[in-house]
């Protein structure tokens, strides 16, 4: 077991101890924060079992699950307080899938998210329904986050969408309604060839994170470990090339 201790330091004025850890999330752990750093990175792939597997063999240290678990859930309220207005790009795709939710309403609920085209999620959510309620508090969400809002955004058949843009972003924001197949469409001179099909791979990766939870025990977890995801995606894994746009 790989157990670090700290030299601690008194205050002469108010008598208090402190390390060079004391101001940092890693304080009153007793691990490395490699290794914390580590078994977190492992819990966005796989379980906390296997979590526990991998850093025993790879940094030969031994913890609970339990222990694996915490660590991921005080990181991730630390990550979902990181209020972070950012540039994006001026086209958004948004789309939702279902996902497991104990007590939801209908045994299931809806996992929103909003990305870019330079493929940044904007914002991501759990909502118990699917209805125009919940696409304008994800686009609200996603309009705080963004230092401008959109010129175009495209979005699948649903016709909550329609009717949340406008009132979201009014009428200088384009909806376009597209699928799979590639729609030309004319903005400010520019012919553009739009689908959401990107949004469609971010699916399809969510869906390899979300497998190894089967399903969400509450609402709020829910939320939490999708702000985790959302920020991994965003600032940790490695960055492909930026796709082009059609024009």
């Amino acid at each position: 077991m790989v157990i670090i201790t700290f030299r601690k330091y008194k205050c002469k004025d108010c008598d208090r101890q402190f390390s060079e850890r004391s101001l940092s999330p890693f304080v009153r752990h007793r691990y490395p924060d490699y290794v914390i750093k580590n078994s977190i990175l492992y819990g966005l792939f796989v379980s906390t079992r296997i979590t526990v597997f991998l850093a025993h063999e790879s940094m030969n240290v031994d913890f609970s699950h339990q222990t694996a678990y915490n660590w991921s859930k005080k990181f991730a309220k630390i990550v979902s307080k990181l209020e972070r207005v950012r540039n994006f790009s001026d086209i958004w795709h948004i789309d939702e899938k279902f996902v497991k939710v104990k007590g939801s309403k209908d045994d299931f609920a809806y996992l929103w998210d909003i990305i870019d085209d330079n493929n940044n999620i904007i914002a991501t959510h759990v909502f118990n329904a699917r209805d125009k309620a919940s696409a304008i508090k994800i686009l609200e969400k996603a309009k705080s986050k963004a230092i401008r809002p959109p010129n175009i955004i495209v979005t699948d058949g649903l016709q909550a969408y329609k009717k949340a843009c406008k009132k979201v972003f009014g009428r200088k924001t384009k909806h376009i309604a597209a699928h799979f197949e590639s729609k030309g469409i004319m903005y400010k001179g520019k012919l553009y060839y739009l689908s959401n099909n990107r949004i469609e791979s971010l699916n399809s990766k969510i869906n390899l994170w979300y497998k190894k939870f089967r399903g969400f025990k509450r609402l709020e977890t829910a939320n939490l470990w999708c702000e985790m995801f959302a920020y991994f995606y965003n600032y940790i894994r490695p960055r492909v090339i930026k796709h082009k746009i059609k024009y």
